[in-house]
């Protein structure tokens, strides 16, 4: 538990060193909001470092979840681009620096 990063709610951050998208992360259901290509490209930015992209870290309110993925050592991380689309995704939160 010692060595585990905390990063706070409404962070802003970026990756620390560009990686492909983990199999593992995935992304929130929006209901249909964004498209599915545009989830994957915002979520391959992201992951690659791409400074058209900003992200911050978002709250999770249900307990179980947020106890789960702090388990996991992974955070949800709420992804924007300038043409106003976004996109929810999880990330190791090792892999993440504040921007």
């Amino acid at each position: 538990m010692a060595n585990e990063k905390h990063i706070a709610a409404g962070t802003k951050v970026t990756v620390a060193k560009a990686i492909d998208v983990p199999q593992w992360s995935e992304w929130d259901d929006d209901k249909g909001r964004t498209s599915m290509p545009t989830k994957r490209r915002l979520q391959q930015l992201f992951f690659r470092g791409d400074k058209k992209v900003t992200a911050e870290i978002v709250y999770i309110a249900k307990e179980s979840e947020r106890d789960q993925l702090r388990r996991q050592g992974r955070v949800k991380v709420r992804i924007r681009d300038s043409s106003g689309a976004a996109v929810v995704v999880t990330a190791d939160a090792e892999s993440l620096k504040k921007a």
